[in-house]
């Protein structure tokens, strides 16, 4: 069992060449004193956040941050999507969708939410220096069976981690997804930061099988009295249950790992290896410890998905 704790991106950590611009299409700067009907949606470049009217107003000076009374603090801007906490408020473009961060220390990467056909990552050792890692991967699973294979729709691959990255100061790090020409492309998000197991290597232990996922729905369900049935589709998410077996001289270093992100949404990743990516969810996670002998212990490990 895994945990990639997040760095925090700010604006100066996005660089020139991101294809995304603040206002992006289709986005408008709130102005001062404006004219402003019910549902317009403007942004705040200095909180990088969208904003919707909920009271039609003109002529107010206040910052749509601060006057909640007309502004309803709705979404991150799209710039900013891939950073917030919640892997379904995604970036999206047509065709190619690029961000250039320049960043500190990091060794691994998690990308959620992707949309398109390829996803290719580079490592400079500092920006616009030498390139020191290179990953191209397409977006589509193998389909189980030549059934599949000819008639039913590919699967598209929506996440990927990226461990063991060459670590530099001053690295930059871009993200490109592409498609095909007019085709839509997006990234939910983009988690950079330190990759840390709560087993030690060389010894033994590890995510022991049974390990589940468990998608979770918010959609609105509502049954009348005469048996017909509403349903309006929201966005889902999906949980995990997973127990470590380790030995018992490293639980404490290990709940105290847990306790450093209690709290916090990370990453968590039960197993890297390929057919487990129901095991790699983002979002809140919680531990029980089992000093189950004088050679071993056991962490029951329970993980709430965002959306």
């Amino acid at each position: 069992m895994n945990i990639l704790s997040p760095l925090k991106i700010t604006a100066a950590m996005i660089a020139s060449g991101t294809s995304i611009a603040e206002p992006a299409v289709g986005e408008t700067a709130w102005v001062s004193a404006g004219t402003y009907v019910l549902g317009d949606q403007r942004i705040r470049a200095t909180t990088h956040r969208i904003y919707e009217c909920v009271q039609a107003h003109s002529s107010r000076t206040a910052l749509p941050e601060v006057d909640g009374s007309y502004w309803l603090n709705k979404s991150p801007t799209q710039r900013f999507a891939p950073f917030d906490i919640y892997t379904s408020t995604a970036a999206i473009g047509i065709t190619s969708i690029s961000y250039v961060l320049t960043l500190g220390y990091f060794n691994a990467m998690a990308l959620y939410g992707l949309t398109g056909t390829n996803v290719e990552i580079t490592i400079k050792d500092e920006p616009g220096g030498n390139t020191i890692y290179s990953y191209v991967q397409g977006l589509s699973e193998d389909p189980p069976g030549w059934y599949e294979f000819l008639f039913s729709p590919l699967k598209l691959i929506t996440k990927k981690i990226l461990k063991e990255l060459p670590i530099r100061p001053n690295a930059e790090l871009i993200v490109t997804v592409t498609a095909g020409a007019g085709n839509a492309v997006g990234i939910g998000m983009i988690n950079v930061g330190d990759y840390r197991s709560l087993v030690s290597d060389g010894s033994w232990g590890g995510t022991e099988y049974g390990a589940s996922a468990e998608p979770v729905s918010y959609s609105y369900t509502k049954v009348d009295a005469d048996g017909t049935t509403k349903i309006i589709r929201r966005t889902s998410a999906t949980g995990m249950r997973a127990t470590v077996m380790l030995p018992r001289e490293q639980a404490d270093a290990a709940l105290s790992l847990i306790q450093d992100v209690l709290d916090l949404p990370v990453s968590w990743v039960a197993t890297d290896a390929s057919g487990y990516a129901g095991l790699n969810v983002f979002g809140l996670g919680s531990a029980s410890v089992g000093y189950d002998g004088p050679g071993h212990a056991t962490l029951n490990i329970n993980v709430k998905g965002l959306i």
